[in-house]
């Protein structure tokens, strides 16, 4: 027992390509299926062609109809028939191998799929007398945890007319599905429940079965009307660091079966219901047909159903599919068969969440920056990275420098007057079109913003007075930036506000200069628009040009656990990095907009003079 500890507890460092596993399990015939066919003995139209020579590592599943001469054969990994203790079978020779790498920090998902009345619910919940195989998979992690001293936890939700809702604390809000950057599935909002022995599982299990929906229908009397997702979660510590832990997850997921409304006389909410389930399982096959053809684009948005498969099918994640068969449908089965058979060509690249060589690799990315700076001749800016520590680091020259920095604009939407019309043109010219690149990643930039006469620094005072928008008597929403400039400095002694240097020489060309000057409004403008996002209110963010309803409740969401320190944490959100551009600029130019429309307005001593 000692030596599978070990290999429990051995990190994984490697990436494993790993194809989806296809089986098939064939129910028996239920007692109403034979007193309607007491002439005779009813007759299984799946079985399995005789192997010969054929590779013992896959079987051949042929399906008769036996009114009709139709005939079809598809290659499986495996096949159980109608024998006594399949579900067992299945787990110990599919699910059960499974488990070892949840300790690993790798996650694994089992669906059941197949047409109502399959069996599927059996397969996934079964009984007192012959547990299925959720109860299988806690009792063998219960005991792996007691060996190795982890954590186990359990989740349980549905997926109900394409909206999530958790089966062990039920919420007002639905859970929210999202992904990460390493393509991994999050659920926020979704409760874990700890377990520490059998009775617990079952008491926790049995109450969400109770909660989940179910109806009567004229093929099934308990016909389950949504998905069912059981989530397993192994939280092992490290060796020798007790506060850090890695965590993997089991997905035991038990499908809705597709319908046929003819035969199961759906109408009304029964209706509505088939129709979602149907949907979702027509976007599971455009998922599955777009990963064996190899499209640039998988549809994994369709349906809630494929989001939560995305890490399972061509992700991140070992994944077994059980197809559950009538065994007197002929035509549904080749249906289920069919889609089954086209998974097996689907690759997953399992990655363990604990990985090794990481701090390595960030060291030699900064070495390879610094010296690529001091090659361009930026010295400080390598020496800044230096003393940060980290390129990427969250904190951004533009925060550190703004705590130096004087603000030079104020609250007052009014133009300081200046002494003269000249003056007042030269105002004018300090208002500059700015085109915006990629405003998502951290750029190097000055300290400062040259002018015709002198150097100024400029930094916003308010976030929230600087982007809220305002109203117009006909209801259009504007965003305006107030600001206001500061009073000449005296011409015979400029002021800078820092010391000196190499860094703040005057600029070569007129195009440094103006470089100088697009990078640092960019890199504050955007810093200013995290820190609105990090306080406004709810009512601010949804007036915000970009951003709705929805965008503004997960914004708060998200800065109650872990606050915005740049625009690229809104990938969180599953947002990507076009997505975020995007949202920022419509924020950005308008804002900008609005600075011409002040800079349009005549000077008051301009139009006195006139008069």
């Amino acid at each position: 027992m000692a030596a599978e500890n070990f290999e429990l507890l051995a990190p994984a460092t490697s990436c494993a390509v790993s194809k989806v596993r296809v089986v098939a399990r064939v129910r028996p015939f239920l007692s109403q299926e034979i007193s309607v066919k007491s002439s005779r003995v009813p007759v299984s139209c799946i079985s399995v062609v005789d192997q010969g020579h054929i590779s013992p590592e896959e079987v051949t599943v042929n399906l008769k109809d036996p009114e009709t001469s139709r005939n079809e054969c598809y290659q499986l990994d495996s096949f159980f028939g109608q024998e006594d203790h399949t579900v067992r079978q299945i787990f110990d020779k599919e699910v059960n191998p499974l488990i070892p790498g949840l300790f690993h920090g790798c996650n694994a998902t089992v669906f059941a799929y197949g047409a109502t009345g399959s069996g599927k619910s059996y397969t996934m919940q079964g009984t007192e007398e012959e547990p299925g195989l959720m109860p299988l998979a806690m009792s063998r992690v219960l005991s792996l945890c007691e060996e190795t001293g982890c954590r186990a936890e359990m989740s349980y939700y549905e997926v109900y007319l394409e909206r999530c809702h958790d089966l062990l604390e039920p919420k007002a809000k639905e859970i929210v599905i999202m992904d990460d950057k390493e393509g991994q599935i999050h659920l926020r909002g979704l409760s874990k429940v700890a377990v520490n022995s059998m009775s617990e599982f079952r008491e926790t299990l049995a109450l969400g079965v109770q909660r989940r929906k179910v109806a009567d229908t004229d093929l099934n009397d308990v016909s389950s009307r949504s998905h069912g997702v059981l989530v397993i979660t192994v939280s092992s510590p490290v060796c020798g660091d007790s506060a850090a832990s890695v965590t993997g997850k089991l997905n035991l997921i038990d499908l809705a079966g597709n319908e046929d409304n003819r035969r199961t006389g759906n109408e009304g909410i029964r209706l509505q219901e088939s129709a979602k389930i149907n949907q979702s399982l027509f976007a599971l096959s455009n998922v599955i047909y777009a990963l064996n053809k190899n499209l640039a684009r998988v549809p994994y948005r369709e349906s809630k159903l494929t989001r939560i498969l995305q890490d399972s099918l061509g992700g991140t994640s070992r994944a077994l599919m059980i197809a559950c068969l009538n065994p007197g449908a002929y035509q549904e089965s080749v249906h289920t068969v069919s889609l089954a058979a086209r998974s097996r060509q689907i690759s997953n690249f399992v990655v363990p969440i604990h990985k090794q060589g990481t701090p390595q690799a960030k060291v030699d990315m900064e070495s390879k920056l610094r010296a690529w700076l001091e090659s361009k001749g930026k010295t400080k800016s390598a020496q800044r990275i230096g003393g940060i520590g980290s390129p990427f680091s969250s904190k951004t020259p533009c925060s550190t420098a703004s705590k130096v920095r004087k603000p030079l604009f104020n609250s007052s939407a009014k133009v300081k007057k200046t002494a003269n019309q000249s003056d007042c043109k030269r105002e004018k010219e300090r208002t500059v079109a700015v085109a915006f690149g990629n405003l998502v990643e951290n750029k190097d930039i000055a300290n400062s913003i040259t002018t015709k006469d002198h150097v100024e620094k400029v930094k916003f005072n308010s976030p929230r007075k600087a982007l809220s928008p305002i109203h117009n008597t006909n209801g259009i929403q504007k965003g305006v930036l107030e600001l206001s400039f500061a009073d000449q400095l005296p011409a015979r002694t400029p002021k800078t506000p820092f010391p000196a240097n190499e860094e703040f020489k005057s600029f070569g060309t007129p195009l440094d200069k103006f470089d100088a000057q697009v990078s640092t409004l960019k890199s504050c403008v955007a810093q200013e628009y995290v820190d609105f996002l990090n306080t406004a209110s709810r009512e601010e963010l949804v007036e915000l040009k970009g951003i709705g309803v929805k965008m503004a409740e997960y914004i708060l969401d998200l800065r109650e656990t872990s606050p915005l320190k740049s625009l690229a944490d809104l990938k969180k959100l599953g947002l990507s990095s076009k997505q975020i551009h995007n949202l920022f600029s419509k924020a950005a130019m308008g804002i900008f907009g609005r600075i011409e429309d002040l800079a349009a307005v005549p000077c008051p001593e301009t139009s006195l003079s006139n008069q």
